[in-house]
């Protein structure tokens, strides 16, 4: 007999912007299909299925930022923790992905320079050759290794997911890059 239990607890604001609120459930909801997809897989066994999703907010000026939590446990050594950020200018009623926030190589060059300089300071990180090409490779200056920021009032705050700039069991990491440097 399959028994496949599922335990879901999201948290996840509700905002007074329609094309804000709708993105927030639109990336919800696809993390809700994806994980009810998991168990359809399962052949002979009992098990809880865990999904929790959680969120910090942060206010810049015109700018509402979000990063989301998710943890998906489906069976294995530990959950699969994944990271992603919605931003919204309210003055301009648009969502704001990291296509709007690179305008230039340089500006790119310089997320990557600015962050690489500060996740070497945290002794987890490229202590040695697997782990120093980890941090190369996940700081490279493409837009994808940076798609996860928040504008916070002190800077802009990037995310970077497990696996992204070291290996699992360091976690995930973020960084704080002031403006007046970008």
């Amino acid at each position: 007999m399959i028994i496949i239990k599922n335990e879901i607890n999201i948290s996840y604001p509700r905002t007074k912007y329609p094309i804000l609120s709708n993105e927030i459930d639109t990336q919800i909801k696809k993390f809700i299909n994806q994980f009810m997809e998991y168990g359809k897989e399962i052949t002979d066994f009992d098990f809880t299925y865990t999904l929790d999703i959680t969120y910090d907010e942060y206010k810049n000026k015109n700018y509402l930022s979000y990063v989301f939590y998710t943890s998906t446990y489906t069976g294995g050594a530990h959950p699969n923790n994944q990271i992603f950020t919605i931003n919204y200018d309210i003055e301009k009623n648009k969502l704001i992905t990291i296509d709007d926030l690179i305008v230039n190589d340089t500006t790119l060059l310089t997320l990557s320079t600015e962050s690489r300089r500060l996740l070497k300071q945290n002794q987890n990180i490229g202590k040695d050759k697997n782990s120093l090409n980890m941090l190369i490779s996940g700081t490279m200056p493409n837009k994808d290794n940076f798609k996860n920021f928040v504008f916070s009032e002190n800077g802009l705050i990037i995310y970077f997911e497990q696996y992204q700039v070291a290996p699992y069991s360091s976690g995930s990491f973020k960084v704080l890059i002031p403006y007046n440097k970008i």
